[in-house]
């Protein structure tokens, strides 16, 4: 854990950097405020813009209450909500915290066990990630972008790492069905039976629920809710008469989001921009363009954070204690490790 907060660390850092640089080179106020004013003066681009994003978050929702199996007895309102929260959380605090928030609103909501919530949010955010690569892999083929030779060597280290996810699972389900001695002889301690055998339940549900028909619906929801998604860089674009298409849109948000892993800044200021900026800047739009581009739907997620965010809490009744307990998980974590 320490190493990956270094690696997150240093990567913002480096994303922090580069960006102060751009903004040295880009940035002028007056041709920003002008772009703003051309965005806020487009209604239909901004409805436009909060339709998609909005139905993005709808459709996330619906794979994930497909995923927990609880379509019949749940509203869809109770799985948007928490997401709205993240979000929230997300653009508040420097860390991404907002996926204990998520969890812990889905715990209280259908009194599950804490770890089988985690567990649903974890494999979310697996489908995220594999959504994001896909979009990237065929957005950089079609596109025909310099991007493929990276996108080539993510393909087979995805496929490597979800090879040995499988296999961890058959073995520890091998290992349970035959009851082998002398690897139970070596396992004494109940604490590395507890963790072998939550790991295999959880393997289980993964494997059980992505091999029906099920996971294909909740896998499709989550890519099309990516694509939704890039209707924010492709309504500023519009807005400001920039001619990048909506594949190129789609792909460059894609990347953006990827690069939101290096989450060291509330929402990611910094590295969004970066990502954003040299995404655009790939496809053949002028460094400041891509700049403006960036600040202006960078901002705009801001503002839909905070007041989708700050609605879902008070719709969802979730106290500020409520969300402190919630968070507070991960110090309670850290100590019990160190």
């Amino acid at each position: 854990m320490r190493l990956k907060r270094i690696m997150t660390m240093a990567g913002g850092l480096v994303m922090a950097a580069l960006f102060i640089r751009s903004s040295l080179h880009w940035f002028q106020g007056r041709e920003l405020g002008e772009s703003a004013l051309q965005l806020i003066r487009s209604p239909g681009i901004l409805l436009l813009m909060t339709a998609g994003y909005g139905c993005s978050f709808i459709l996330k929702a619906a794979a994930w209450r497909l995923y927990v199996g609880r379509e019949r007895e749940d509203h869809l309102r109770g799985y948007v909500y928490p997401l709205l929260v993240s979000l929230l959380v997300n653009h508040v605090l420097p860390i991404k915290l907002g996926d204990l928030a998520r969890t812990g609103m889905l715990v209280r909501r259908t009194r599950m066990r804490w770890d089988d919530a985690l567990h649903s949010v974890a494999v979310m955010r697996l489908l995220d990630m594999a959504s994001l690569l896909l979009i990237g892999s065929i957005g950089a083929l079609i596109l025909g972008l310099e991007a493929t030779g990276t996108a080539n060597r993510l393909i087979p280290a995805g496929i490597i790492i979800i090879l040995i996810t499988l296999t961890a699972g058959l073995f520890i389900n091998r290992v349970t069905k035959t009851g082998n001695k002398s690897l139970t002889i070596r396992i004494q301690s109940r604490f590395i039976h507890s963790v072998f055998g939550l790991a295999k339940r959880h393997l289980d549900r993964l494997w059980l629920v992505t091999r029906s028909p099920r996971g294909i619906v909740l896998s499709l929801l989550i890519f099309i809710s990516w694509l939704l998604e890039g209707a924010v860089v492709y309504g500023v674009l519009s807005a400001l008469n920039m001619k990048i298409g909506i594949l190129q849109a789609v792909w460059a948000n894609g990347m953006t989001i990827a690069g939101q892993l290096f989450h060291v800044t509330p929402g990611g200021i910094g590295t969004y921009e970066t990502t954003l900026t040299a995404s655009l800047s790939i496809l053949g739009m002028r460094g400041e363009q891509a700049y403006t581009v960036a600040l202006l739907s960078h901002g705009y997620k801001f503002v839909f954070a905070y007041a989708a965010g700050l609605a879902a809490l008070l719709l969802a009744a979730v106290s500020w204690s409520d969300l402190n307990e919630w968070l507070r998980l991960r110090e309670k974590k850290e100590r019990n490790q160190s």
